[in-house]
C-alpha cells in the first residue's frame, strides 16, 4: 500500500505530538510531506526535525502532493484554518475544539458538510486508554444502565462533555442548569479572577451529567487545586477514576480489581492495556502498545486510525465527527450560559 501523503498544519506542541504519532505508529500508512506554520521559526524548526519542507502558506500543501491534512493549530484558529483548507479539497483530521463558540462551530460544520470532504475530529479525551476501558465496560453491561456521569474537575469544557456523551451512548440533551463562583488565585501576576462553573445537564432518557469544570490555572501541575475524578453510576454498579469497579445485585455489592498494565519504552511509561479481574479476565489494549507514547499519544493514535478508516469509506464506531464536536460545545456552552444567568435553565 502506498503511504498517504499528509501535510501537518501547525508547529506547536500539539503538532509535535501528531508528528510523533504519525512517524512512530503510522510510518507504513502515512508520509509527512511538509509543515505549514503561522510563524517561520517554529515551522522551520519542526520541518528540519522531520526532514520535510515548510511554509507559512496553506497553498503549498497541494504543491507537495498532500492528499490529507492534520490540523493542529491554536484552538482560537481552528475554524479559520479549517475554512482556508476547504478550497484545497483535502480530507482533514482537525484538532479540538471545532470553534471557541457554538455559533462559529455551526458555521464550520455547515461549510464542511457543503465541501463533502471526510473530516475526523481529534477529540482525544473519549479515546484515552482509561476512558476506552470504561466505555467498553458500559457497552458490555458491567454496571447496568448508566444513570449519572459526574466529573469533579476531571475534564475541561468540551472535553468533559465529550467523555460524558460517549459513556452515555451520545444521547440528545434536554436542558442545562449551572452556577458559578469567581475564584481568586495568585500565580505571581497578582490576583486573577476566573469563573468556576458547576451544574447539571439532563439528557433524553433521564440520565444526568454533573460537571465542575474550570481547568485554566486550576488543574495544571503547578496549580493550587488538585484535579478531580470521574464517577460513572449505573443501576448495577459504578466506576470511578483509579478505583475498583463496583457491581451489585440482590446478593450484595462487591469490588472487582482494575489493573493498568504498563511498560517503559524509550523512557516513556506506556499503557499496554487495562484489565478487569472478574470471573473472567476483561482486557482493553491500547491502540499502539509498542510505540513510545503516553496516554495522550495513544489517544491520538486512535484519532488517526479512525480518520484513516473514514478516508477508506468506513464509519468507525469510536470516530468523532464534527457534529459530535458541535454537540460537545453546545452542552458546555449551555451550562456556562445558565451559570452566567444565575442558574436559569437553558434548553438544548
Amino acid at each position: 500500500m502506498t503511504p498517504l501523503p499528509v501535510v501537518l498544519i501547525g508547529a506547536g506542541s500539539r503538532a509535535r505530538l501528531h508528528s510523533r504519532v504519525l512517524t512512530q505508529a503510522f510510518a507504513d500508512e502515512v508520509e509527512l510531506v511538509g509543515v505549514i506554520g503561522r510563524g517561520e521559526a517554529r515551522a522551520a524548526a519542526l520541518a528540519a526535525e522531520l526532514e520535510v519542507p515548510w511554509s507559512i502558506t496553506v497553498d503549498h500543501a497541494t504543491s507537495w502532493g498532500a492528499r490529507g491534512a492534520v490540523v493542529a493549530v491554536s484552538c482560537h484558529e481552528n475554524h479559520h484554518v479549517a475554512r482556508q483548507l476547504l478550497s484545497l479539497d483535502l480530507p482533514l483530521l482537525l484538532e479540538t475544539p471545532l470553534a471557541m463558540q457554538a455559533d462559529d462551530g455551526q458555521g464550520l460544520l455547515d461549510a464542511l458538510d457543503g465541501a463533502g470532504v471526510p473530516v475526523e475530529l481529534a477529540e482525544q479525551n473519549p479515546r484515552f486508554p482509561e476512558v476506552r476501558f470504561w466505555t467498553r465496560l458500559v457497552e458490555e453491561g458491567f454496571i447496568g444502565e448508566v444513570r449519572m456521569i459526574a466529573s469533579d474537575g476531571a475534564g475541561y469544557r468540551y472535553h468533559a462533555t465529550a467523555v460524558a456523551r460517549v459513556l452515555l451512548g451520545r444521547p440528545e440533551a434536554v436542558r442545562a442548569s449551572g452556577m458559578r463562583a469567581l475564584t481568586g488565585v495568585d500565580l505571581g501576576r497578582g490576583i486573577e479572577r476566573e469563573p468556576l462553573t458547576a451544574g447539571t445537564i439532563l439528557t433524553v432518557g433521564g440520565a444526568v451529567v454533573q460537571l465542575r469544570e474550570g481547568e485554566g490555572h486550576h488543574l495544571g501541575p503547578e496549580a493550587p487545586w488538585l484535579g478531580g475524578r470521574w464517577h460513572i453510576l449505573g443501576d448495577g454498579g459504578s466506576i470511578a477514576s483509579g478505583a475498583p469497579v463496583r457491581r451489585w445485585s440482590i446478593a450484595g455489592a462487591r469490588d472487582v480489581p482494575v489493573e493498568r498494565v504498563g511498560r517503559m519504552i524509550d523512557g516513556v511509561d506506556v499503557t499496554q492495556s487495562i484489565r478487569l479481574h472478574g470471573e473472567v479476565l476483561f482486557e482493553v489494549p491500547s491502540p499502539a502498545p509498542e510505540a513510545a507514547l503516553d496516554d495522550d499519544g495513544q489517544a491520538v493514535v486512535a484519532c488517526v486510525r479512525d480518520w484513516l478508516a473514514r478516508l477508506d469509506g468506513r464509519l468507525p464506531a469510536t470516530g468523532w465527527s464534527p457534529a459530535d464536536g458541535l454537540a460537545d460545545l453546545r452542552w458546555i456552552e449551555a451550562l456556562e450560559r445558565s451559570a452566567s444567568l444565575g442558574g436559569t435553565p437553558i434548553a438544548l
